[in-house]
């Protein structure tokens, strides 16, 4: 049989009409789908986080770490807002990513007994309401002090990219923290303690010797931070000194690059991210690249909000990222094995250094009264 030109037309639009109908089928000339994963991600006490992982296309070495903005009475999950937007320019880019839901938030209610029952999260048991069977637990049923603990779900995320790491889908030598609202709040806690964590590089140490060697505190893997913003409260509770001093150790005295993002109409977010930075720059000498702060203009926007505005996406992928990384460079991959080793939080105020994980652990452990001292 011969086809006519006309024919052999007709044919391939409609070829490509059945194939657009396909589950997963793409025909030519359309933006490729994010692909991605549903993961679960395991708390060192006891909490099953809901995940999404997208893999990078292996154009980039860093991965992008989300915190999404959470509140006490209204929620919030990874999802809302343009998060799953942001994910895919990113992964478009050529980062991996992963975001997650905090604890008692979206999809992230699932504990197990050890929630409960671990003497090491005393707060779990104090300062959350028990229902049921206590297999599930919800936001509305903390305590306006329990938020400070969601700092264990950062920990656990990044133990997640080191897992990751190891089975060479990624390179958690270099990671970027985008958190917004509270959740930035959170991630700034938790960078602060990356700053104190430190590797004993003794192998495989017994829980009963003291410390050897210690290596290079963890913060060296943060590639830079990106606050949307961030809020001087949590969980209903006024945090913002404590958010200053963490923001100033890792920006000021760890080098890490942070960019404090908020609208230009937003008088409150406004004020807080120039405290902060001042707070960071004062009296210093020496000038921080790429630490500094950005106004997205003609909106009121806040925190995860932000990413809705024109304008916030751009600034994100193009004027901060991609400069900040050109700056630092690739660096090289290498083994975590995070199992395998101890980890010890030090600080200029402990005598000795505090377990943060003891090896075969998966997860460390934050310890709250040092980086929150008065809880």
């Amino acid at each position: 049989m011969v086809f006519t030109s006309r024919t052999r037309l007709a044919l391939g639009l409609a070829a490509a009409a059945l194939l657009a109908l396909l589950p997963g089928a793409r025909v030519e000339g359309q933006p490729k789908k994010a692909e991605f994963k549903r993961v679960t991600i395991k708390t060192a006490d006891g909490v099953e986080l809901a995940g999404t992982y997208y893999p990078s296309a292996g154009k980039k070495e860093a991965t992008v770490l989300f915190l999404h903005h959470f509140d006490h009475k209204e929620g919030g999950n990874s999802h809302k807002d343009g998060w799953d937007k942001l994910a895919e320019r990113l992964q478009g880019e050529g980062y991996s990513i992963l975001s997650f839901d905090f604890r008692g938030f979206g999809e992230s209610k699932t504990v197990d007994a050890s929630f409960w029952n671990n003497p090491r999260f005393k707060d779990n048991r104090m300062m959350v309401k028990l229902k049921g069977k206590g297999e599930t637990i919800d936001q509305k049923d903390f305590n306006s002090a329990y938020y400070v603990n969601l700092v264990q779900d950062v920990a656990a995320a990044k133990a997640f990219l080191d897992r990751k790491n190891d089975a060479r889908e990624l390179n958690s030598s270099n990671v970027i923290i985008i958190g917004a609202g509270q959740g930035a709040t959170v991630g700034a806690m938790w960078l602060a303690s990356e700053c104190r964590r430190r590797r004993d590089t003794t192998p495989n140490p017994l829980p009963i010797l003291a410390p050897g060697t210690l290596a290079d505190p963890e913060v060296k893997d943060i590639a830079c931070a990106i606050w949307l913003g961030i809020s001087p409260r949590l969980g209903g509770l006024d945090a913002g000194p404590r958010v200053k001093g963490w923001t100033r150790m890792a920006a000021r005295d760890f080098k890490v690059p942070m960019a404090f993002v908020y609208a230009k109409d937003d008088k409150t977010g406004d004020n807080f991210a120039k405290d902060c930075l001042k707070n960071i720059k004062d009296g210093l000498k020496e000038k921080l690249e790429y630490t500094g702060d950005s106004a997205i203009e003609g909106t009121a926007a806040t925190n995860s909000k932000l990413l809705t505005v024109a304008g916030t996406e751009n600034f994100i992928v193009k004027r901060y990222l991609e400069p900040v990384l050109e700056k630092r460079g690739s660096k090289e991959w290498g083994e975590r094995k995070v199992r395998d080793w101890r980890y010890y939080y030090v600080t200029p105020s402990s005598a000795i250094p505090i377990v943060a994980k003891q090896a075969t652990e998966e997860v460390p452990v934050v310890n709250i009264s040092t980086f929150y001292p008065g809880r």
